[in-house]
């Protein structure tokens, strides 16, 4: 027994407790001529994990003339002013020092007005400012970029994985595919629905029903019997129930891709491809968890192992149901 309290412990502590349920550090950039000729405005928002008052990596010609900072909950917001000596070039950038996972980007800086969604450059952002239309990409470009973010998303989300653990643990064969496969129609439909705004539904609730579909799928799992999966009604409610959680699960990803600011011309393969990644994200997970499923039986722990994960996600489950509902409850979500 103190073996396995230890197990469990460990398990609930190498969960990270976020307030939220995406990872994803994501930055919006906003720059526009200012009164004097010449001189621009830049409006920085990033993740305050990432904030720093390293300078730009301006054009030549350019020079920062103000900055000022505002840290709140947990963006940092910068207005910095720019003066430049010349006319802006169409190969001109703005390095920005703040390693996002992506951005959005708005410019009006050479009258014309750009927007388009950014991608990082190891731990630099590159701001096209000179740019007076929005760069159009190869598909092949789109598809490998979105596939990519959908991979990193659902390996970084650890309330998406705990889920994904518990289905792992609940079921074998069959219907452990058949039980990955609706729940990944379920988000896959909903991600759809609330990209194009189909479907509205306020990001904090759904944070705190997703942490909750945790605790009740871990609850599943520890109270499952070798007698159920004989039993045909029991297999149709737990698929009606993963259906459900599904769809929850799929508004939360659909947060994070509105976030990277998808180029409107970009928007349906952006989704599809988005939600590629996810998938083999999730594939990939699912491997490796069945992996050590069967390391663990080689030893004659997998019963051992299979209560400790399950008991840890349950825990870390509830505690992300309290931290959530009393975010928002206190409007700090």
């Amino acid at each position: 027994m103190l073996r396995r309290a230890l197990l469990i412990l460990a398990v609930a502590m190498g969960f990270p407790a976020p307030a939220q349920a995406d990872v994803f550090r994501v930055g919006d950039f906003v720059i526009q001529p200012d009164v004097d000729p010449g001189s621009f405005e830049l409006s920085a928002s990033v993740p305050s994990v990432l904030a720093s008052d390293k300078r730009l990596g301006l054009p030549q010609g350019c020079r920062e003339t103000s900055r000022e900072k505002l840290t709140e909950a947990v963006m940092t917001r910068y207005a910095i002013g720019i003066a430049c000596d010349r006319v802006l070039a169409a190969e001109d950038a703005i390095v920005t020092p703040w390693a996002v996972d992506g951005g959005t980007f708005l410019s009006t800086a050479t009258g014309a007005r750009v927007q388009q969604a950014l991608q990082p450059d190891g731990d630099t952002l590159s701001l096209p400012i000179g740019e007076t239309v929005a760069r159009s990409r190869a598909l092949p470009e789109v598809a490998v970029e979105y596939t990519w973010q959908g991979i990193v998303h659902i390996l970084g989300g650890w309330d998406h994985l705990a889920f994904v653990l518990c289905l792992c643990l609940l079921a074998r064969g069959r219907f452990l595919l058949a039980l990955v496969t609706t729940f990944t129609l379920g988000h896959s439909l909903s991600l759809a629905l609330a990209f194009f705004d189909i479907v509205k539904v306020p990001v904090p609730p759904v944070e705190a029903v997703i942490a909750l579909s945790i605790a009740f799928m871990a609850r599943e799992a520890i109270r499952a019997k070798e007698s159920d999966r004989d039993d045909p009604g029991k297999r149709r409610r737990q698929l009606a129930v993963v259906a459900g959680f599904g769809l929850l699960h799929g508004l939360g990803f659909a947060t994070v891709l509105r976030e990277l600011g998808v180029a409107p011309q970009e928007r349906l393969p952006g989704l599809l491809f988005f939600n590629g990644g996810v998938e083999l994200g999730q594939l990939i997970f699912v491997a490796c968890v069945l992996g050590v499923m069967k390391l663990a039986s080689i030893f004659d722990r997998d019963q051992w192992v299979r209560q400790g994960a399950l008991y840890g996600a349950g825990i870390v489950g509830c505690f992300w149901v309290i931290e959530r509902v009393a975010g928002f409850t206190l409007g700090t979500a």
